[in-house]
């Protein structure tokens, strides 16, 4: 028997909370932030990379790509015979991505928005995310959309340094004039699960590598430090059911 999904509202983009995204990381990929992130985000690349369960010749989606150095890393070392997709709302991060030359032939790279992808429904086999999904305007459109291009049976992983559980990260709001979502892990449990998914759970991933001083902006001081690392990154999974559930 089929599972029912909660039915979608008909999505409306707002133009102002996209234009802000979108000036935002054009911005850090001027200003070569956008590098930067693989640093910081490296982790959390790790602990999806090794809970994927994919096979060589599968298409993978990163959602929200950046410069493109995890849709690099998984072209190679986990789908070397299959491909990854990356698509970024910013022209800048993507032309940066395309330009890298260390892209492998098997990476495509595509500007959207998280809530109207350029894929053909059922057409990926995988969905990763990292530190994006609270930015999207419209997460329930957005979960949504990742269950119209996942194959039945697909999985999804999406990590997070910001939700409502990690008070160390909510000052973010104050640094950035975007839309961000504070939501728990019980809500994006339940928000992926309505949008159709099953087997929806959700883990923490511990930074261990060696802590650096606080920068005074992301970090304030060292209690919010030792508590922002203490807390982890959510990591949220699931799977679209398989065609004959």
């Amino acid at each position: 028997m089929a599972r029912q999904r909660t039915p979608v509202k008909p999505y409306r983009p707002d133009p102002d909370a996209w234009d802000r995204l979108t000036g935002l990381f054009d911005e850090w990929a001027e200003s070569g932030s956008g590098t930067g992130l693989e640093e910081s985000h490296q982790h959390l690349g790790t602990a999806i990379a090794a809970e994927l369960p994919a096979s060589s010749d599968d298409v993978l989606l990163d959602l929200s790509c950046g410069t493109g150095w995890f849709v690099r890393h998984l072209a190679t070392e986990t789908v070397p015979e299959g491909q990854v997709i990356g698509v970024d709302l910013s022209p800048k991060m993507i032309e940066a991505a395309r330009e890298s030359s260390e892209n492998p032939d098997n990476v495509r790279f595509d500007i959207a928005q998280a809530e109207e992808l350029p894929l053909d429904e059922g057409s990926v086999d995988h969905i990763v995310s990292l530190e994006s999904f609270y930015y999207f305007p419209d997460q329930v459109s957005a979960a949504h959309e990742m269950f119209r291009v996942l194959k039945p049976g697909g999985t999804f992983f999406v990590a997070m340094n910001f939700f409502l559980e990690n008070a160390a990260s909510h000052h973010w709001r104050d640094l950035l004039e975007v839309t961000m979502h504070c939501k728990g892990a019980d809500q994006y449990n339940t928000l992926f699960r309505a949008a159709g998914f099953i087997d929806v759970g959700d883990q923490r991933v511990r930074y261990e590598g060696e802590v650096t001083e606080p920068d005074g902006k992301w970090m304030r001081n060292e209690e919010e430090a030792q508590t922002f690392f203490e807390e982890g990154a959510l990591l949220i999974s699931g799977r679209k059911p398989p065609e004959d559930m």
